[in-house]
């Protein structure tokens, strides 16, 4: 009997932190919301900037007006399973200092824990914080980087990111059942070997 009673109070525990967890994972960033349609945020967006990444005809990018405190950003929207909902947002911070990276990472760590991953590079140019987070909807995926390197493809400064892989990943296999690839017969390179292949 008692063994069963530790069972139950055993069980009861772990669903009280799995429900936790749920309520744990974000949702938000500047009033901007995951699993919202991105109308709800018009007035905050550069319409005429939408446009679907190359090779990424299943989403749409559509950058952000400025906004206090932040130096940019865009959110990225379903076009096709969840056509126009908001399934990923990346914003740049306006002040890129370390010390504003480092308060921000410590009330991140608070309120959710030691992240997951470390992406950083041996140099210390590139700091990348990953938590994977999950709800009643999924998996959220909260990145936060700072960079103070030279590489332009890299965004300078601090930066966090949202988003809902699980989803993405969903909006990639609609489409690719709905618009099939076609095997067109590709254009002959024009020079020998590897030479088609290098700069010159």
């Amino acid at each position: 009997m008692k063994k069963n009673l530790f069972l139950m109070s055993l069980l009861c525990l772990l669903l009280a932190s799995s429900a936790m967890a749920a309520q744990n994972a974000p949702e938000s960033v500047a009033g901007i919301t995951i699993g919202n349609n991105y109308s709800t945020v018009r007035s905050l967006l550069e319409m005429d900037s939408a446009t679907s990444p190359w090779q990424k005809e299943y989403i749409r990018r559509i950058g952000l007006k400025e906004m206090e405190g932040y130096k940019g950003g865009y959110i990225v929207v379903g076009n096709c399973k969840r056509k126009d909902i908001i399934l990923r947002m990346k914003f740049k911070y306006k002040d890129g200092s370390m010390d504003f990276f480092n308060e921000i990472y410590s009330k991140i760590e608070k309120r959710f824990g030691k992240p997951n991953d470390w992406r950083g590079n041996p140099f210390g140019t590139l700091k990348v914080w990953k938590w994977s987070l999950g709800d009643a909807d999924g998996n959220v995926s909260l990145i936060l980087q700072h960079f103070s390197g030279d590489d332009d493809s890299i965004t300078k400064g601090n930066s966090i990111r949202l988003s809902r892989p699980s989803w993405l990943q969903e909006e990639m296999q609609c489409w690719d059942s709905m618009y099939p690839e076609t095997h067109e017969k590709p254009i002959p390179a024009k020079m020998d070997g590897i030479k088609w292949f290098l700069p010159y």
